[in-house]
């Protein structure tokens, strides 16, 4: 007999077809019954009317409940490949290596083992098993997002299980959603045709990487935008979803037996809806389109094109239109063609690029004035200087009084003073920019604060730097400021004239 065999099948039990199949009896091994074997045995003998079913929901879950609290301690670790794994079809060893890791993951420490445990854990959870309650059973489920093989599968099951168990939804879309509804550049990336991790513009260093994360965020809601305008959604250019209603299952592809009766309800989630009536429940139809990968691929790779042209990235690189050919006729009953979603992409990485090189200059207002009135005393304390210092020397016959600082005069109406400060207005007028001497007539003009903003605005200054530069060539010019600027524009009187003269 072979050393590491668990049950021993005597040929005289074994009757004709036409009868019962005797249950096996226990092989005691070395004098004394082994407990655990006895508990799988038991567990086993469940299937005894229908001992040729091994897959069955049903079967599973009532195995399950019977070792919902059995824990162990074995060391082993047997490795196990099972496509729907179930407890039926397992040996001694994996079993024992199954309820040990179990009784870890189940502490919150998720050791080494083989993938297929880790589906027999999450069929268990699905059905509740080992949980006090869903909500608890649901926290064990996202715990097990830490397994990226897993995540195709739980995005699904962790939505039909909100729905299943009647949860609330506002804790659901943090970590439920699928790549479309994520938007972020990881998570379309895992479903694309174009892996972005090996473009040499992504991981040449971090910014680049982030600038990337950033551009595709930017051509993301420039689709979104694009399918707004045409009365769609994202989620369309990626899932069919039909309008008659059929028959819906939760957790498809999951070794699950529907052990909760239903109350009728209506669920709306992400724009899908779910009736249950007499414990059945029926769903819009929705599956995904066969273009998925190529159309993510396409998008990030535009994406990418966009943003080493805008970096001048070299080598360039371009998205080829031709590979999305089974993508044309569903964007097109969509209303939506490839040409406007290379457009959207383009503009939207545009318009970021030019958002995150605009120079913002912060004007501090209170401090221009001070800055102003601090200027204006220094001039007035070198008119005088100047004017003590002249009238010292026209005292002596050095200088006479057609020498006097100009900015020391007062300015005499008539054509006469106009004709001797000539020079000067002159030098100013000539110091002026276009946009300068455009602002200061129209400042002459009364045009109004909001409209002579508006002007500076458009010429890419800013109004208060506008005035200044305006104040420091008079100063340089004639010696002292002509505009002030408070709530709105005034030119000093003394020198409204002669600009106007001037302009």
């Amino acid at each position: 007999m072979d050393p590491f065999a668990e049950i021993e099948i005597d040929s005289t039990q074994l009757q004709t077809s036409s009868q019962k199949i005797a249950l096996p009896s226990v092989e005691i091994i070395g004098g004394t019954a082994d407990p655990v074997r006895r508990r799988f045995y038991d567990m086993r003998s469940m299937a005894s009317d229908n001992p040729y079913t091994w897959n069955d929901a049903r079967l599973f879950y009532k195995q399950a409940k019977f070792m919902e609290d059995f824990t162990d301690d074995y060391n082993g670790n047997a490795p196990f490949s099972m496509h729907y794994p179930c407890f039926q079809r397992m040996g001694y060893e994996r079993l024992r290596t199954y309820f040990s890791w179990r009784t870890a993951a189940r502490r919150g420490e998720f050791l080494p083992v083989s993938l297929s445990y880790v589906f027999l854990y999450v069929y268990e959870l699905l059905a509740c098993i080992g949980a006090t309650s869903p909500a608890q059973a649901l926290a064990g489920l996202v715990a097990l997002r830490q397994y990226d093989e897993l995540n195709d599968y739980l995005t699904s099951w962790i939505k039909d299980f909100h729905i299943y168990y009647h949860l609330p939804f506002d804790d659901f879309t943090s970590f439920n959603k699928n790549f479309y509804e994520e938007n972020n550049l990881d998570s379309w990336n895992k479903i694309s045709n174009y892996d972005i991790e090996k473009s040499k513009f992504f991981t040449a260093n971090d910014e680049n990487a982030k600038l990337l994360r950033d551009c595709f965020d930017a051509a993301i809601s420039g689709i979104s935008s694009l399918c707004e305008k045409k009365s769609r959604r994202l989620k369309d250019l990626f899932v069919l979803t039909g309008k008659q209603e059929i028959p819906w299952t939760p957790f498809r592809r999951a070794l699950f037996h529907p052990w909760l009766n239903q109350t009728d309800r209506r669920v709306e989630l992400g724009g899908e809806i779910f009736n249950c009536k007499n414990n059945e429940w029926t769903t819009l139809y929705a599956a995904p389109y066969a273009h998925n990968k190529a159309l993510a691929a396409f998008i990030i790779k535009k994406a990418e094109a966009c943003t080493r042209a805008e970096t001048d990235f070299s080598p360039k690189i371009s998205a080829d239109p031709a590979t999305l050919i089974k993508a044309r006729t569903a964007l097109h009953e969509l209303g939506i063609t490839i040409p406007e979603i290379e457009s959207a992409i383009e503009s939207a990485i545009t318009g970021f690029f030019k958002e995150k090189n605009r120079v913002v200059v912060n004007v501090d207002i209170k401090a221009l004035e001070r800055i102003r009135e601090e200027s204006e005393e220094i001039t007035d304390k070198l008119i005088v200087e100047e004017i003590i210092e002249e009238k010292t020397l026209g005292a002596k016959g050095a200088v006479s009084e057609a020498n006097v600082s100009r900015a020391a005069l007062p300015l005499q109406e008539g054509s006469d003073a106009l004709t001797s400060d000539i020079d000067v207005w002159d030098e100013f007028a000539r110091s002026l920019t276009e946009a300068e001497a455009t602002a200061l007539k129209m400042i002459l003009e009364n045009e109004g604060m909001s409209k002579i903003k508006a002007f500076a605005d458009g010429e890419g200054l800013m109004l208060e730097i506008l005035v200044d530069s305006i104040n420091e060539k008079a100063l340089d010019a004639i010696g002292d400021n002509i505009l002030e600027l408070s709530d709105i524009f005034e030119i000093y009187e003394d020198y409204r004239e002669l600009i106007s003269f001037r302009t």
